[in-house]
């Protein structure tokens, strides 16, 4: 996937969560706050939702992105 986009799929004019994969690990957006590229593009950051921690994904590892329909679990 490029950083293009995964912006996209992050400010696209009705989010639907989201799940990227990198090297057989899923990562889950569920909503945009969760989830930011850096300036040049190469990273993405994925907040957890139930705690403080983060992972930052190489974009050039992310293999693809499942798109989801938005649940009430989700918001």
């Amino acid at each position: 996937m490029t950083s293009d986009e995964i912006r996209q799929l992050l400010r696209g004019s009705a989010f639907r969560p989201f799940t990227v994969y990198v090297e057989g690990q899923a990562f889950h957006v569920p909503h945009p706050e969760f989830a930011t590229l850096t300036p040049r593009g190469r990273t993405l950051v994925v907040m957890h939702k139930d705690d403080d921690a983060l992972d930052l994904l190489d974009v050039a590892l992310i293999a693809r992105a499942e798109v989801h329909e938005p649940t009430r679990a989700d918001s």
